[in-house]
């Protein structure tokens, strides 16, 4: 299988002195372009499914199984889903588990397929150590799609037995307005915002586990969806 590019331009030497400010880091044409659009191409035909959390409980629905629920049924699920917001750790988006559908031998996705093992490679992973001095084993991934009225509260991604270490989101939506929402914040030990990556186009944005961090909602007026590939660079053993 060949593989996607790393963009040729980029230099790990002077990435890392700009992860070093803050342990995280917006890299910008992370990949050489044609591969980029090809792979954001590939998602329109995505079967996405809506995901979202009852308390420590995730819940998956695909499309036929959100379809067969009444609007009633529908819209009791969403009050819930505000009202836990407000004051607990929530989530509401759309994914499609690239991760778990290899696991299972089910992914039939070539370019996906592609996508996952260009950012397990060594390559990757290679130029991800240079640039925040962390070493990984090999990384997850989900497909995201954050459609209008979709968000994800304060977290660090920090779940005991996970081993992640780096966290990732490659952001493949052109052309958005900060207006829009949709934006990946960070936070301090007060919850202030200390930084905030807007979606960009071939953009990854790479951090430290633990962080706090949120993805802010995307507002009822964006006309299109905030696509993205993100999960964690992982050890396989603690270290």
């Amino acid at each position: 299988m060949q593989l996607f590019r790393i963009n040729s331009r980029l230099d790990p030497h002077e990435l890392s002195k700009q992860f070093a400010y803050g342990d995280r880091l917006q890299i910008d044409d992370f990949l050489e372009l044609p591969d980029a659009k090809k792979l954001s191409e590939s998602l329109d035909t995505l079967d996405w499914r809506l995901v979202l959390n009852s308390g420590t409980r995730h819940v998956d629905l695909h499309p036929d199984q959100l379809a067969a629920l009444r609007p009633d049924q529908q819209a009791a699920i969403l009050a819930e889903v505000k009202k836990n917001a407000i004051h607990h750790f929530q989530y509401l988006y759309e994914n499609y588990p690239v991760t778990d559908m290899v696991e299972a031998g089910q992914l039939d996705h070539r370019v996906l397929k592609t996508a996952y093992e260009t950012l397990n490679s060594d390559t990757v992973r290679d130029f991800l150590a240079k640039v925040t001095g962390v070493h990984t084993d090999f990384c997850d991934m989900q497909a995201t799609r954050f459609s209008p009225g979709h968000f994800l509260t304060i977290h660090s991604d920090n779940a005991v037995g996970k081993n992640r270490k780096l966290a990732y989101v490659l952001s493949l939506t052109g052309g958005w307005s900060p207006v829009w929402g949709g934006q990946l914040q960070f936070l301090d030990g007060k919850d202030r915002v200390t930084g905030s990556f807007m979606p960009r186009f071939n953009a990854l944005s790479v951090f430290k586990v633990p962080t706090a961090h949120h993805v802010s909602q995307v507002a009822n007026f964006a006309p299109k969806g905030r696509v993205s590939l993100t999960g964690w660079y992982r050890m396989r053993e603690e270290v």
